[in-house]
């Protein structure tokens, strides 16, 4: 959680100072309520930041534990997905796919994959979707997408196509490309990929069950975006998704 919070602290400083983590004992309280023990990277998660994460979470919903308890305690059993599923963040949006812990696809000793389902009945057998293979790696690329790429003003986004040809550069190919271009890949993320440099940073967001990926940059100079962007549809094969803002 400390290198978490330095990431954090270096695009949004002041950040220590606005988080809000929990008791130990609301914890303990979702715990009986949910039936299950919560794996130890959430509770330290949540320990640190679960009453306020900050600019991390900002505009997302129900993510305090004391909110999931109570959850847990008056939703019909029927619209929730089976107890191998630890509901940790809500979802908005109008067709809401609201993130879990799945339990049964550990991530180390202390993790989870995570992944996203809507309520209703057997959602969770026809509309789950596998996003990251686990809490810590969602949470550093939050922090990239979220907190650290806004901070630079000129930005895109690339894709390689599910169906793209097989001798299309794959993503540790592609990594190369930017450690070339002078990009530091940070050791944060396993299946995603995330890149720094003084004048930009990259996501390259990878599910945990795919070849695909896509890839959003942000950069201090227009002119070196363009570049940028030259360099990855030509030697990566990438293609634009939405273009620079």
């Amino acid at each position: 959680m400390d290198e978490l919070l330095a990431l954090l602290e270096r695009y949004s400083p002041g950040t220590r100072d606005r988080i809000e983590g929990v008791h130990r004992w609301r914890l303990d309280e979702l715990e009986e309520r949910f039936g299950r023990p919560c794996p130890g990277f959430y509770r330290e998660f949540a320990r640190r930041m679960g009453a306020d994460a900050g600019p991390l979470l900002e505009g997302m919903s129900d993510y305090h534990p004391s909110s999931i308890a109570e959850l847990y305690q008056l939703a019909p059993e029927r619209e929730l997905p089976p107890r191998r599923f630890l509901y940790i963040l809500g979802d908005p949006s109008v067709d809401a796919r609201h993130h879990f812990l799945d339990l049964d696809a550990p991530a180390g000793e202390d993790d989870c994959a995570v992944v996203r389902i809507p309520f209703g009945e057997d959602a969770w057998k026809t509309h789950i979707v596998r996003r990251y293979v686990s809490l810590r790696e969602m949470l550093f690329v939050l922090a990239m997408d979220r907190v650290a790429l806004p901070t630079f003003p000129h930005r895109a986004e690339f894709a390689r196509p599910f169906d793209a040809a097989g001798a299309a550069p794959g993503a540790e190919e592609v990594a190369v490309i930017f450690e070339r271009l002078g990009f530091t890949r940070l050791a944060h993320a396993r299946r995603c990929l995330l890149f720094e440099r003084q004048d930009g940073a990259i996501v390259l967001y990878r599910r945990p069950d795919g070849p695909a990926f896509s890839v959003r940059v942000g950069l201090r100079d227009p002119a070196k975006l363009r570049g940028f962007q030259a360099v990855v549809e030509d030697a990566a094969g990438l293609s634009p998704w939405r273009g620079a803002v």
